[in-house]
């Protein structure tokens, strides 16, 4: 089975997934390199969180249609899921073929699944349950390197997109904006997938994988 991988970020009004909405939202596809990012009102504007928009820097006044500039940027979230299953539609392929890759995607893709159920469409939700983790992803390498006999190898302090970003010598030009960080954990993404993929080359001519 053939997958398209799309790279995901989104950002929120709080964390709890049930309470709280996403207000942006961000997807690249790797296949063809093309990204999409959304701006959506949220639906349930008595529970946005001041703390989270301190974060990622969106406005209550332009978020809740207080403003032009909010009325013009930011979505009804029945027209932003529509238009995102319409781009989406453009690969081809039904919704279990298309992965989801990114930085601790549970979070995303839960958020995700309930944007689509609040705006009552579950049954149209463009994915897949199949996710690619990033921060999983270095974990792994690095446990795996911790077994290596008579190396001294440690788990990292810490996983977070800052963290693989400065690792790998990736730029983030806006941590926690959804578009920007889709770019760099692309980025990543791609340094880690270079990484197993000269292994096993190494493993093909050194006769180990046939």
């Amino acid at each position: 089975m053939d997958y398209v991988f799309y790279v995901a970020d989104c950002e929120t009004t709080g964390l709890d997934s049930r309470l709280h909405d996403i207000i942006e939202l961000s997807l690249l596809r790797l296949s063809d390199g093309e990204q999409k990012t959304w701006y959506i009102k949220p639906i349930n504007p008595n529970n946005i969180e001041a703390a989270a928009l301190r974060i990622n820097g969106h406005k209550l006044e332009d978020i809740t249609w207080q403003t032009k500039a909010g009325r013009d940027r930011y979505m009804e979230p029945a027209k932003a899921i529509i238009e995102i299953e319409n781009w989406m539609m453009e690969d081809g392929v039904p919704a279990e073929q298309r992965m989801l890759v990114g930085q601790n995607i549970a979070f995303d893709r839960e958020r995700f699944e309930q944007l689509w159920i609040k705006c009552n469409s579950k049954d149209s939700f463009p994915f897949g349950r199949r996710v690619m983790d990033t921060m999983i992803i270095e974990v792994f390498l690095d446990w795996c390197k911790t077994q290596l006999s008579g190396l001294n190898f440690k788990m990292a302090e810490g996983y977070s997109l800052n963290n693989l970003t400065k690792k790998y010598g990736v730029k983030n030009d806006k941590a926690h904006a959804a578009d920007a960080d889709v770019r760099a954990t692309r980025d990543v993404f791609l340094k880690q997938t270079d990484f197993f993929t000269s292994l096993l080359k190494n493993a093909v001519n050194s006769g180990l994988l046939g």
